[in-house]
């Protein structure tokens, strides 16, 4: 099982295209497939945020400390 420390963007992006592939095979409904991709995008966007937030820190520190 993955842990939240663990996910990466690249396993959301994963994880969509299988929700479109059994919506497109018929495996699963529409309603289901858009309660699945709204949370994984969901869950892409914490992901982006974090990264970002991440990003400007160590920005900001090196300018503090540089």
């Amino acid at each position: 099982m993955i842990t939240e420390k663990q996910i990466k963007a690249k396993d959301i992006k994963r994880l969509l295209l299988r929700v479109y592939r059994r919506y497109s095979s018929g495996a699963i409904t529409e309603a289901q497939a858009y309660k699945e991709t709204y949370l994984l995008n969901s869950v892409l966007k914490v992901i982006e945020v974090t990264d970002l937030e991440d990003r400007l820190q160590n920005i900001e520190n090196t300018l503090r400390h540089g």
